[in-house]
């Protein structure tokens, strides 16, 4: 890492203080958040993490960990990567107090502009909805900016490109930048999910030898089980939260199916999206994660 990076990271942990507030529950409309309530359960967690011995995944926008604990869980080695300083610092420190191993967790924001730092816009009433892009991080309640020092993809997973089982990306309006990044790697993932993968999304998928995909509706992902056939890792006790990202890889219910049958699913898609009025698509029906699977996989 740079010298530059070194104190944007600095700056960018004194700059959060205000935003602090926000993230500890002090704003009107802020929601609990799913590290306060894994503070409150760290007894009845501590035997649920084995050794990680299954591989990597990487977490791109760990935001509250959800995902995080869950692949922790399954025995992977995990790679979360988190722009805000605050929720980097509560899972750290709620991994540490476990004495937990084989979790790195990544204080930076993905972006294509080159730049060692970046302005982040940390979102009042959504974490999950903190972005890079002012219109997306300034949602609702409007946002606190911080600078957040930047990461490559490409460069930052390059060493353990061999051992990564598993890409999960959702980062608020980067995700093409954040998939475009992994595609470099010199080797590449036998899964990826995308949130609300876009049909470019889905064609710079095929072109890198993805060629079976699924549509994972994020509207029931708190009604989503863990097979005990599943190949992927130890068989956890775990309930999927809202917002999660759920299950993954041969996890996910129903058959692969092909680039072509995917790229119209993906166009009719778009186009509920775009004639719903008022978000009603999403209300009623729900939002679909991208997932797919290389062609190497088996």
């Amino acid at each position: 890492m740079s010298d530059n990076k070194k104190s944007g990271l600095s700056r960018a942990a004194r700059s959060v203080r205000e935003a602090g507030r926000v993230l500890r529950g002090k704003k009107k409309h802020t929601k609990p958040t799913y590290i306060d309530q894994l503070s409150k359960d760290k007894t009845s967690a501590e035997n649920q993490f084995p050794a990680a011995d299954q591989g990597v995944i990487v977490d791109i926008g760990m935001n509250d960990g959800k995902d995080t604990v869950y692949y922790r869980k399954r025995g992977f080695e995990v790679i979360a990567v988190e722009a805000i300083p605050d929720l980097c610092a509560a899972m750290s420190d709620y991994f540490s107090d476990l004495e937990v191993d084989g979790v790195d967790i990544r204080n930076f924001a993905v972006t294509d502009d080159g730049k060692d730092e970046v302005t982040f816009y940390v979102n009042k009433y959504n974490t999950a909805w903190s972005s890079v892009k002012e219109e997306y991080g300034s949602r609702k309640d409007g946002a606190e900016k911080i600078v957040v020092p930047t990461i490559d993809l490409s460069q930052a997973l390059q060493p353990v490109s061999k051992q990564i089982l598993y890409v999960k990306i959702d980062i608020e309006g980067l995700d093409k930048v954040a998939l475009k990044q992994v595609m470099a790697l010199p080797d590449l993932p036998s899964y990826v999910s995308v949130e609300n993968g876009s049909l470019s999304m889905l064609n710079t998928l095929h072109e890198n030898g993805y060629d079976r995909f699924k549509f994972s509706n994020q509207k029931y992902v708190e009604y989503q089980i863990i097979a005990p056939s599943s190949p992927h890792g130890h068989i956890p006790v775990h309930t999927f939260k809202s917002s999660a990202s759920g299950v993954f890889g041969e996890d996910l219910p129903g058959a692969w199916i092909q680039y072509e049958d995917a790229v119209k699913i993906q166009k009719a898609l778009k186009e509920a999206r775009r004639t719903a009025p008022d978000n009603l698509f999403s209300m009623a029906i729900g939002w679909f994660d991208l997932h797919a699977k290389h062609s190497s996989a088996k």
